[in-house]
């Protein structure tokens, strides 16, 4: 089970940030020139999900000591 953790921490930290950059490239067609801001990209409400996803995956990694099973 100690050995799980850290793979499944791993895997939700990489799908987070990999969905995020998908995300984030949908949000940049769906905007007008004039409306492109970074603020407006990376505080869009479709993010939140992924700041999710990244940040359940930071807290497991700490949780199981930053180690592959050992």
């Amino acid at each position: 089970m100690e050995s799980i953790i850290p793979f499944v921490a791993v895997a939700l930290l990489v799908g987070g940030l990999v969905g995020q950059g998908f995300e984030m490239r949908k949000i940049r067609k769906s905007i007008n020139v004039e409306e492109l801001n970074p603020k407006n990209v990376f505080i869009d409400k479709r993010n939140i999900k992924w700041y999710v996803m990244i940040g359940t995956g930071l807290v497991l990694w700490y949780i199981a000591g930053g180690k592959f099973g050992q």
